[in-house]
């Protein structure tokens, strides 16, 4: 168990339950073309600062500069008028999921918990069977809720938008898994764990795109994977005798490969995300840890799909990964302090406090 738990403070990167002091607000570009000035939007007001310029891409052995994917329609959902999904999901410091207005930071409905109230009181130590982490489908029809710790395998439960968990535990819409992301093309989720299951949660599995077990194994699957903008491939980091590696899959082939090492994630560092820009490029936070296993500094990284560093961008220490909206152009997250973040297109700003978890 606590093997498990140190694991998936990595996958999930909890903020909660794996600490490590804030760093001071900054507002950051995602690429260097978003470098300049930059508006910082909260629910109290919009100010302009000067933009924080991101690193020089460090030296690289790979040859290839850029990223380019085929563009396709990303589904239409609720959107306000700067593009950012009218709401977000998340989960709450006291681990229940929940659906928030993107403007107000007022949440608009209750999932609800998994945890009795003595194993929710208990998480600040070791998360038992609570929730961790909350996605959607791109038409927003139905969301994945995922728990930790027990069983190793994960849990994934299913439930319709609007709708709550009862009794989730006993529920046929669940599977194993641990992290979810949303295609950006179609309503279809890639649950990533143990394995790679690729479907719609709408249709028996049976009838689904399928589902692909790493043999022979990619090591072991760090965080979320990464669609490319047309929906035809996933990439997903992980670990190989603890050396950091970017692996994909060929939906048409449906079979995973190992890609590439990644040389600039360290020993002592791992990578919550990833995910994938409208430009195509992938984004994702490095965290680095002492022996204690607390995160001691965590850096957005920009690279391409064969790995090369393309642009370092400062972000708050401890902050846990969220992802894309479905056009990939607003990532969100949220700091260490809990407080839900987002930024895109050389703006940023706060959506509201009290948090571990939040996507669109």
């Amino acid at each position: 168990m606590l093997r498990r738990y140190a694991i998936l403070c990595s996958v999930l990167a909890l903020a909660a339950a794996c600490g490590g002091e804030a760093a001071p607000d900054s507002s950051a570009p995602t690429t260097q073309a978003d470098a300049g000035q930059m508006t910082t939007t909260t629910a109290a007001g919009t100010t302009t600062t000067a933009a924080v310029t991101t690193d020089a891409p460090p030296p690289s052995t790979t040859t290839s500069t850029t990223t380019t994917s085929t563009t396709a329609a990303p589904i239409a959902g609720s959107t306000l008028a700067d593009g950012r999904p009218a709401t977000f999901l998340a989960i709450t410091a006291d681990y229940s999921a929940v659906e928030v207005d993107t403007l107000t930071g007022e949440i608009v409905h209750v999932f609800g918990q998994t945890g009795t109230a003595a194993e929710v009181a208990a998480a600040e130590e070791m998360p038992p069977n609570v929730l961790v982490g909350i996605w959607r489908l791109g038409d927003g029809s139905v969301v994945g809720i995922a728990d930790c710790c027990e069983p190793a395998a994960g849990n994934i439960f299913y439930v319709a938008a609007g709708e709550e968990l009862v009794d989730p535990y006993y529920s046929d819409w669940k599977e194993h898994g641990w992290t979810l992301s949303p295609s950006p093309t179609q309503n279809l989720f890639a649950n990533l764990g143990y394995s790679m299951v690729v479907a719609d949660p709408t249709v028996a599995a049976d009838t689904g795109p399928g589902e692909w077990i790493d043999d022979p194994s990619l090591g072991f699957p760090m965080g979320a994977a990464a669609w490319d903008r047309d929906g035809s491939q996933l990439w997903w980091t992980t670990k190989i005798k603890e050396v950091a590696a970017l692996a994909t899959l060929d939906l048409a082939e449906g079979a995973p490969s190992h890609v590439t090492v990644l040389p600039w994630v360290m020993v002592n560092q791992d990578i919550d995300g990833i995910g994938s820009q409208a430009s195509g490029n992938l984004v994702g936070f490095v965290h680095t840890r002492n022996s204690d296993y607390q995160v001691t500094g965590t850096t957005g990284v920009v690279f391409s799909d064969v790995g090369e560093v393309l642009a370092n961008f400062p972000v708050e220490t401890g902050s846990t990964w969220g992802g894309y909206d479905p056009a990939g152009k607003f990532l969100i997250y949220v700091d260490g302090n809990g407080t839900a973040r987002w930024q895109g297109g050389g703006n940023s700003g706060a959506l509201g406090n009290g948090f571990i978890f939040a996507s669109w």
